[in-house]
């Protein structure tokens, strides 16, 4: 009876009319045909669900043969792979990805792809529509049909427009997917953790405040004992998302957290939330000395800067500059990598949303940036140490379309000479030639801009990611410390403070240090000027908090109590991470002249008056009395020297001379003043310890030497010892010397740190604690 219903011209008629509405139906509810009419259009796609494919209406074979025609298949296939030509190379145009690259473009390519295959099934549906409307206009001729299949004609062209709408908002949901799963795995990364977080007023001053913090030691395999200095602040309390919330069961943690040392077996950089390139560079960076990416030092030292502690590590010798330089690279453009892309994802969002209409999306805000662009600052004590970090970190960032600008000009100022000669190995230690090759300009500033593709050297502070440069070099730009001057605002917004060599920076003028520490973080002077959109800074920089989110990092050869004064002074919420190692044996060992050691303890001797006055009165006499030649005064800092030779001078009765690193260009004032002491014309000769620095000349004709203050450098010590070997001696003088040669140190229990790497741990707290103030022993035996 069913079958007789559709016999004949009208039946046919009908039928046609009835599957009609049911497609029509069915797009309008589920945008998409039914399983079993897919089958029965030609769909270039077959759609798998079992379930649909059984619940479908039985066809007959005569109907379904009808539809399946091969020029409608060929027309179809031809379409399809139009469409798919100019797709693709829609997703190759795309220049402004992530950073990431390849991971990023594969996600794009596969969820490009799937919508092409959506998009392959809207245009099937169109066609066959079409062809199916044509054959039945062409079977009819009444008028009232005819109005009806052009109204349904119009109704099958408006659902394929809502499908391909849907489409486009399917591929749009697609991309917000993958954000929010790119952010859920951001999460993890400490570089998120940290930069986050938002502190609240109680939580910021108790940070500020040293009672809030305890001390813990850890033993690491190469870095060794390891103190951690952590606030003991707890998290912000979270928002209940359930209703049901117990919250005593709850035990929030502290906002700082202790690094854990990386494992040995089974060390991944991607684990240590490196970027994909940078992995690659890495190991093609370190394959000389090490072919699985980080040496050891590097992976401890990594998981520290990772972790955004403050850190300071005081056994960064000669030795391992490069490999310092190489690891905190890597942590330096990884930080600007992952704040450049974060900020680009956010300008896209916020670009969607402005397209909107719906009023909470469109006020969408991000708060991912600081007052300024410059985020990392970098201190440097010569320019041929910025010439290597630059090229370093060219290295990092190498790839196929990489490119340095600006190279040759930076080549040229800041690279070593052609012709340059190498410098003479005399009397000179490793660490002399280590530090002083290249170019040893002072005064230097570089801005660097990093993007996908590109190293830009050479740009405004203002408008760069990165800034490297001497302290010397700001300083001249700062001009004088006016606070109310907006020429420092670059600084406002540094997040990571490198300063590498502060051994050497010491040496240089410990003062321009703390000056630029003392306008770092501080709020613009005058906001208005700053090229910045007011609704992305960060709330915590609003708050006037930056300086608890920057990360000080703290390289130097030896320990040295002006360093450790300077990274105490930090308070990072994360914490503070210092290598605090014993020393086994001082370089009193390395000592071959014969001579007697003398060590005084003075009490008050930090107090420059104070020791000023027992130098003049007790220990400046017995020298003179005993008509002692051959007498050199070895003084650290420069304001002493300055006033022991007017004081000499006024004296009258002193037979003296002196040499300071103010005379190095002075070749004949050298000359004569060493040629006085050795003929013993002069019986004393004031030292400065920078001109040693400096200079390292071999000063002939020492007998006696007077630590007017322990070395900064340990071996220094050692080395002016040794001055007085007999190798060096006049022996025109030899009758004049009384007694046998002596070392007089002068010291009080605040220079602990220098007796350590003088006379080593052990034997520096026994005379610390021991009740006699004179000790008296041989060297060089």
């Amino acid at each position: 009876m069913v079958r007789n219903q559709f016999r004949g011209k009208r039946g046919r008629k009908r039928k046609n009319d009835m599957k009609e509405f049911a497609n029509r139906k069915q797009y309008e509810e589920f945008g998409e045909a039914h399983p079993v009419e897919e089958n029965s259009n030609m769909k270039c796609r077959r759609i798998e669900d079992a379930e649909e494919r059984d619940d479908g209406h039985n066809l007959s074979d005569d109907e379904i043969s009808s539809s399946n025609e091969p020029e409608d298949t060929d027309a179809i296939s031809m379409l399809l792979s139009t469409f798919k030509t100019n797709s693709n190379t829609a997703i190759d145009s795309d220049d402004e990805d992530s950073d990431e690259g390849d991971s990023n473009n594969t996600d794009e390519e596969d969820s490009e792809n799937s919508n092409e295959s959506e998009y392959e099934e809207v245009l099937d549906i169109d066609k066959d529509s079409t062809s199916s409307d044509s054959d039945n206009i062409s079977a009819n001729t009444n008028s009232d049909y005819e109005e009806d299949t052009s109204n349904e004609n119009s109704n099958v062209e408006r659902v394929s427009k809502d499908i391909c709408n849907k489409t486009e908002g399917q591929k749009a949901n697609d991309e917000d997917l993958e954000d929010d799963a790119d952010e859920t795995l951001e999460k993890e990364d400490p570089f998120s953790k940290h930069f986050e977080l938002s502190l609240d007023a109680e939580s910021a001053e108790m940070v500020q405040k040293s009672e809030f913090w305890t001390s813990s030691f850890e033993e690491w395999p190469i870095l060794k004992r390891i103190k951690f200095d952590l606030p003991q602040v707890k998290a912000n309390q979270p928002k209940p998302l359930l209703l049901v919330y117990d919250e005593g069961d709850s035990i929030l943690p502290n906002i700082g957290s202790i690094p854990k040392p990386p494992s040995s077996k089974n060390y991944n950089l991607a684990d240590c939330h490196i970027l994909q390139p940078l992995r690659n560079n890495v190991s093609i960076l370190n394959e000389e000395t090490c072919s699985t990416g980080f040496t050891e030092r590097q992976k401890e030292i990594f998981a520290i800067l990772s972790n955004y502690s403050d850190f300071y590590y005081p056994e960064a010798t000669h030795e391992k500059y490069e490999e310092i330089r190489t690891v905190y690279a890597v942590h330096v453009i990884n930080h600007v990598l992952k704040t450049r892309k974060k900020v680009l994802r956010h300008n896209s969002k916020l670009q969607k949303s402005k397209a909107k209409k719906n009023k909470k999306e469109r006020d969408l805000c991000y708060r991912d940036q600081g007052y300024t662009r410059p985020k990392v600052l970098i201190l440097l004590p010569f320019k041929h140490s910025a010439y290597r970090v630059v090229e370093i970190m060219s290295a990092l960032l190498h790839g196929k379309n990489f490119d340095v600008l600006r190279q040759s000009r930076f080549h040229e100022e800041y690279g070593p000479e052609e012709n340059q000669e190498p410098m003479k190995k005399l009397n000179r230690g490793e660490d002399f030639h280590e530090i002083f090759t290249g170019n040893s300009n002072e005064e230097f500033k570089l801005g660097i801009k990093v993007t996908k593709q590109t190293l830009k050297l050479y740009t405004g502070f203002f408008e760069s990611d990165i800034i490297i440069a001497s302290p010397l070099g700001l300083r001249c730009l700062m001009g004088t410390t006016d606070l109310e001057s907006d020429e420092i605002d670059f600084l406002t917004s540094i997040e990571v403070l490198i300063i590498d060599q502060a051994d050497v920076l010491l040496m240089q003028n410990w003062e321009h240090i703390l000056i630029l520490m003392e306008f770092m973080n501080k709020p613009p002077h005058n906001i208005h000027k700053l090229d910045t959109d007011l609704s992305r800074i960060r709330m915590w920089t609003l708050d006037g908090y930056a300086a608890m989110y920057r990360q000080t990092v703290l390289f130097a050869s030896t320990h040295i109590d002006h360093n450790r004064a300077v990274i105490n002074k930090c308070k990072t919420f994360t914490g503070r991470v210092q290598v605090l190692n014993a020393v086994k044996a001082g370089t009193v060992q390395e000592i071959v002249a014969e001579a007697e050691l003398i060590l005084t303890r003075v009490v008050g001797m930090r107090d420059p008056d104070a020791r000023f006055k027992y130098f003049v009165n007790e220990v400046l006499p017995q020298y003179k009395g005993n008509r002692r030649i051959g007498v050199m005064v070895y003084i650290p800092d420069y304001c002493d020297y300055v006033r022991l030779v007017k004081h000499l001078k006024d004296d009258g009765g002193t037979s003296f001379t002196s040499i300071n690193e103010y005379l190095s260009g002075e070749t004949a004032k050298l000359a004569k003043r060493r040629s006085d002491f050795f003929d013993g014309k002069k019986q004393f000769m004031l030292y400065t310890e920078r001109f040693h620095f400096y200079r390292r000349y071999r000063i002939k004709g020492v007998r006696h030497v007077i630590f007017y203050e322990l070395p900064t450098y340990p071996h220094f010590f050692s080395e002016v010892c040794n001055l007085m070997v007999t190798g060096n001696q006049n022996r025109r003088t030899q009758k004049r010397h009384i007694g046998n040669s002596t070392a007089t140190v002068l010291y009080q229990q605040s220079d602990i740190t220098k007796l350590i790497g003088i006379l080593g741990s052990h034997r520096a707290g026994a005379i610390i604690k021991a009740q006699k103030k004179v000790h008296v022993c041989v060297l060089g035996s």
